[in-house]
């Protein structure tokens, strides 16, 4: 890794980072407030019970799910879907502006008529994505944890801690193929369209295969098989399996992107 240009990435990321961390801040500020008026009447949870199972599939809540706690209300109205989106899309581009992009308009080859090897500096670019990673996890996390501290709702804060590492090992694996897709094409518009469009097809994959028994196959093609935020956060699925699986993963991509990037004839 070389230290100057980690720096100087994470500057240039700063901003991006900073705006993201408190959207998130604030709209897990505005759940935490809204729902003890929320759960003190019995109305609304009879209305979630009611809801078709097609319409908890696409929000991310499985058919079997209580809806009674914190636990489905902040899966349902944030982590299931809205969190996945903003991190996986966080990641998607991210990866594409720290390589492909720097290819495009030129950035790459004044850096690497510098002492900087290849390796060198896609370890370095590597640890910037994963770096972005951690801290959006450490905001959402302590950001939960102040606002239900603040508004008095019991959680359990290791299985949110938990959770947190599989979120941080979820979103790391797409960074990883995103940026192997970086240094495969070295275009911007086109890794962009794969990276994108893979994780697109993931979502999908596991919508559909959420509709009905007959389609649940499908649900196992899905990346996303391995992200069930409200079953793991009132504690009937240990994440352990996932999280040694997708941090597993993100090493071996990340090791053949590095080859790939190595061995690529670039138009500097």
């Amino acid at each position: 890794m070389n230290r100057a240009l980690f720096r100087a990435m994470m500057k240039q990321n700063g901003k991006k980072i900073a705006k993201l961390a408190t959207g998130i801040v604030l709209y897990e500020g505005l759940l935490t407030w809204v729902y003890p008026v929320i759960s003190e009447n019995p109305a609304v949870a009879q209305i979630a019970e009611s809801l078709p199972s097609t319409v908890k599939t696409v929000f991310g809540v499985s058919e079997e799910a209580r809806m009674d706690t914190f636990e489905a209300f902040i899966s349902g109205q944030f982590f299931a879907r809205i969190w996945a989106m903003l991190m996986a899309l966080y990641n998607v581009e991210t990866a594409n502006e720290l390589l492909a992009k720097m290819v495009d308009d030129g950035t790459l080859a004044l850096l690497l008529s510098t002492p900087v090897s290849r390796n060198e500096f896609f370890a370095t670019q590597a640890l910037v994505l994963l770096s972005g990673n951690a801290l959006l996890v450490f905001f959402t996390l302590l950001s939960l944890y102040v606002g239900t501290f603040i508004f008095e709702i019991s959680i359990d804060r290791w299985s949110y801690f938990r959770f947190g590492i599989l979120g941080f090992t979820f979103y790391s694996l797409m960074g990883a193929y995103s940026l192997f897709f970086s240094a495969l094409h070295a275009e911007g518009e086109l890794t962009l369209t794969f990276a994108a469009g893979l994780t697109l097809i993931f979502y999908a994959l596991d919508v559909t295969g959420g509709l009905s028994d007959q389609l649940s196959w499908v649900r196992r093609l899905s990346l996303f098989q391995c992200y069930q935020p409200q079953e793991i956060l009132e504690g009937s699925m240990d994440p352990m399996g996932g999280i040694i699986g997708l941090g597993v993963g993100t090493l071996i991509l990340f090791y053949l992107a590095m080859k790939v990037f190595d061995g690529k004839d670039l138009a500097l």
